[in-house]
């Protein structure tokens, strides 16, 4: 089993593991074991569908990524989200059921906070796990110190358990005494050294695992290694041809969630305009601008305005932009300055999940200076993408590169069960205020 893999069954399995074992030790606490055999029964058949949906929400909550184990605040508030969320929709489950005979809010308040604790422990417990049990160590082998970039950014990314154990080169390969299981990292020009290749051919029976540099890369950051990759990497790893059934399926997810979110555009609709007005009455509702969309096709995005009449520009938004309104950044971090994009998803021009779409003479200047960017749009554009819930906005060129990145990775991996990993947590950023 692969690492990725075991640390996801070590969070998962566990976690479900708990919800039944949480919701044993609460019903020996309310009825100090006295609760009849078919009672008992029905507890576990009924709760077995609410710990599927509690299970979806630790999901969205990002509690089930080992980045959450990167500072405790953050698994703490997390879990605290994500447990208050299971209490409300349990209880919300329970009312519109009145025929159910069990009276589960006698003991809901209790299941929640026995499973806190419980799952609580056991992540403190894996995070230990994770940082002395379960790290990587890794060799970062080089011609020419290529492989820095990626040195760091393992540093920065401790958490996920991998750490720099040395540097090799040619001269050092043979000589030095790797630690046993380890891995080596090697860039593609290893190729122009069929004897290096040969050294490592010969560690394989040692234990030593190996990882091309950009698998590895992506692999860790779920990004693309941009500035390492070249025309060749784009004919092995994309694809070109048309997806027919995800295309089809994927259109008919957006015509179905465009008519649901048509409804609540127009339901809002009165409210945005009497407040975007308040904000600033010159202006209009709604601002309308060219973007780019898939195979460089032109079309209008509208949005309710969050800006100053005055500020209504055609440059990027900044954090704590001063022409964003107050109105603005409500409508911003709840992401209603969105919704008319309904519109242009029912036409077709966007999809629900892609590429944040550009201004075209952004889109030719950046073109300019970051090699492939014109990629981006071989898929539609979405109203939510991979870099978005990646808290990745284009507000420079550097923030766009690293955009790039993402949205490479998402056109590389796309599908349809990608695509639902994406919109769920969405509705994660949504509910805990993350936005620009």
């Amino acid at each position: 089993m692969s690492k990725p893999a075991l640390r996801f069954w070590l969070i998962v399995i566990p976690t479900a593991a708990i919800f039944y074992l949480s919701l044993q030790a609460t019903l020996v606490l309310r009825y100090h074991g006295q609760l009849a055999y078919d009672a008992l029964d029905a507890h576990y058949k009924i709760f077995s569908i609410i710990f599927v949906i509690w299970l979806l929400v630790f999901f969205i909550h990002g509690l089930f990524d080992v980045r959450v184990f990167r500072r405790y605040s953050s698994l703490f508030f997390n879990l605290v989200s994500a447990m208050a969320v299971n209490l409300l929709l349990a209880i919300i489950y329970f009312y519109f059921q009145p025929n159910l005979i069990l009276t589960p809010r006698r003991i809901l308040l209790l299941l929640v906070g026995v499973a806190f604790v419980l799952i609580l422990l056991w992540y403190l417990l894996v995070k230990y796990i994770f940082k002395s049990r379960l790290s990587e160590g890794i060799y970062l082998f080089s011609f020419n110190n290529e492989l820095s970039e990626l040195e760091g950014e393992i540093k920065g990314h401790a958490f996920l358990g991998f750490r720099v154990l040395g540097h090799l080169n040619q001269q050092s390969l043979g000589q030095m005494a790797l630690d046993k299981n380890s891995s080596i990292i090697f860039p593609d020009n290893l190729q122009a050294s069929p004897q290096t290749a040969e050294q490592m051919y010969q560690l394989r029976t040692l234990g030593v695992r190996f990882y091309n540099h950009k698998s590895f890369y992506e692999q860790l950051l779920r990004r693309i290694y941009l500035s390492q990759i070249d025309e060749l990497w784009f004919l092995e790893n994309i694809d070109y041809q048309e997806k027919r059934f995800y295309n089809l399926a994927k259109r008919a997810m957006d015509i179905i969630l465009g008519a649901i979110g048509l409804i609540f555009f127009l339901a809002s609709l009165p409210f945005c305009a009497l407040l975007i007005k308040l904000a600033d009455r010159k202006g209009s509702i709604f601002f309308v601008q060219e973007r780019v969309g898939r195979g460089g096709k032109l079309f209008k995005v509208y949005k309710y305005r969050t800006m100053n009449s005055w500020g209504v520009t055609n440059t990027w938004t900044s954090a704590n932009d001063p022409r964003i309104t107050g109105v603005g950044k409500f409508l911003r971090k709840s992401r209603i300055d969105e919704w008319p994009q309904f519109i242009n998803l029912l036409f077709g021009h966007m999809s629900l999940v892609g590429p944040r779409p550009e201004q075209p003479h952004i889109v030719e200047e950046l073109k300019k200076q970051i090699p492939f960017y014109d990629e981006r749009h071989l898929v539609k554009p979405g109203l939510t993408g991979w870099a978005q819930i990646n808290n990745i906005y284009a507000a420079s060129l550097e923030e766009t590169r690293t955009k790039l990145q993402y949205d490479l990775y998402y056109i590389k991996h796309r599908s349809l069960l990608f695509d639902l990993e994406i919109i769920l947590k969405t509705i994660y950023y949504i509910f805990t205020w993350q936005g620009r």
